[in-house]
């Protein structure tokens, strides 16, 4: 699931729509406006398989993401 941070301008999700990619932005489908960041990363780990969109610099920190899991095989 494509999730959008509330800071992904009106033009931007606009392209999206006109791909037909499907998302959910933060204070419009998913959360509440003004959600702070603390508040959002348990709300991604709630969801399937979320793929989070910011411009934040702040979320490119590896202790925020999955640890990778490797398949047997």
């Amino acid at each position: 699931m494509n999730i959008l941070d509330e800071n992904i301008v009106f033009q931007q999700r606009e392209i999206l729509r006109r791909w037909r990619i499907p998302f959910r932005q933060i204070a419009c489908e998913l959360g509440k406006q003004g959600m702070k960041d603390p508040q959002i990363v348990p709300l991604l780990l709630r969801l399937k398989q979320p793929t989070f969109f910011t411009r934040d610099f702040d979320y490119f920190d590896a202790q925020l993401c999955h640890p990778v899991t490797v398949w047997p095989g």
